[in-house]
């Protein structure tokens, strides 16, 4: 999902003049380390850890440590464009996957979504999400939201995530074409500015 979003914002960056080599020479710090952190993000939803020997429970401890990594990488950003946005939906994941150990979903939500699960149903479906039930806590915060093309289930948080990145790379590529511009218009201007020197020659 993140990159069907990051792909739409690039399209619309170029409709509107941006130039690609702004996501190259970008401002926005630690990018590696926040590439990396969604990267795990993602290992987390598609990777059955359990086939691998390793307990679902992990997974939640690996996405709390990539929200806490993102949100340190979106401090030194918040003055890009999106970045507040990102920061917020990051910060309410995170509240929500430390609060119950995971992200709560429902077994009506998963089926809506068509998300393939086991049969009895488990408390923890798969290594990121868990159950919603009366103890759960912050269950507005959860993943609600069925995205049935994508077999995929997101909360109003992620959407929030989503929608900041969206700004974020339309911004690097619009400001990428707002700099070459200005570099091009000096360039001109030096051309026909004639020194003083040729004058007095």
């Amino acid at each position: 999902m993140f990159l069907l979003v990051g792909g739409a914002a690039v399209v619309a960056g170029l409709a509107r003049g941006g130039l690609l080599g702004g996501l190259r020479t970008t401002g926005v710090r630690h990018r590696r380390l926040a590439l990396t952190c969604l990267i795990v993000q993602a290992v987390v939803v598609a990777l059955p850890l359990d086939a691998v020997g390793l307990p679902r429970g992990l997974g939640a401890l690996l996405l709390v440590l990539a929200l806490v990594a993102l949100l340190a990488v979106a401090r030194p950003n918040g003055r890009l464009p999106g970045v507040p946005l990102v920061a917020l939906g990051l910060l309410l994941n995170l509240v929500v996957v430390v609060a119950n150990a995971g992200m709560p979903t429902s077994e009506a939500t998963l089926a809506r979504a068509g998300v393939e699960v086991q049969r009895p149903l488990p408390h923890r479906p798969d290594p990121k999400h868990v159950l919603r039930g009366e103890s759960t806590r912050l269950a507005v915060l959860g993943d609600r939201l069925a995205v049935r093309p994508l077999r995929a289930v997101v909360g109003y948080a992620t959407v929030c995530e989503l929608a900041g990145l969206f700004l974020l790379l339309q911004h690097l590529l619009l400001a990428a074409a707002a700099d070459r511009g200005d570099g091009e218009a000096h360039d001109a201007h030096e051309a026909r500015t004639v020194p003083w020197t040729t004058w007095a020659d």
